[in-house]
């Protein structure tokens, strides 16, 4: 089946931030998969309009996994920043928004979890595989606290 592109377009993404700590586990600790489905992840994210574009958009993605360093094992952080352009001219205003905010969202997520994959393929512990996020709780946790 031929896939079509999606108007929303990344024309940009630079890792801003990088950073890998190895933490040396405890013996009963020697499972990777249990030790990293405990992990706390933490994400936050800001959308700006380009100089009062309705075409371009940025947006700024910081994902942080066991930056407490509570766990031993892996403490990450990558922080992301995405240009995103949208021709929105033949698209419904409820499509197009959900392209501005949700697409753009798991856009830049996807993009880190994929640097985050890559920067623990060779770790002691092997690949870490950031799991799914639900990015509608993510954005609900956002604008709950931004209304506060």
């Amino acid at each position: 089946m031929r896939a079509k592109q999606s108007p929303l377009k990344l024309a940009v993404f630079h890792l801003v931030k990088n950073t890998f700590e190895f933490i040396v586990p405890k013996e009963d600790e020697v499972v990777p998969q249990v030790l990293f489905e405990s992990y706390p992840i933490d994400i936050d994210f800001v959308h700006q309009s380009l100089s009062n574009s309705t075409t371009q958009l940025q947006v700024f993605v910081e994902i942080k996994i066991n930056s407490s360093k509570k766990k031993s094992g892996y403490c990450l952080t990558a922080e992301g920043m995405g240009v995103f352009q949208l021709d929105d001219k033949n698209i419904e205003k409820e499509v197009a928004y959900n392209l501005r905010i949700f697409s753009s969202l798991n856009m830049m997520i996807n993009n880190l979890r994929n640097i985050i994959a890559q920067q623990t393929a060779y770790a002691p512990m092997g690949v870490y595989l950031m799991p799914p996020i639900d990015i509608k709780d993510l954005l609900e946790k956002k604008w709950k606290k931004a209304s506060k």
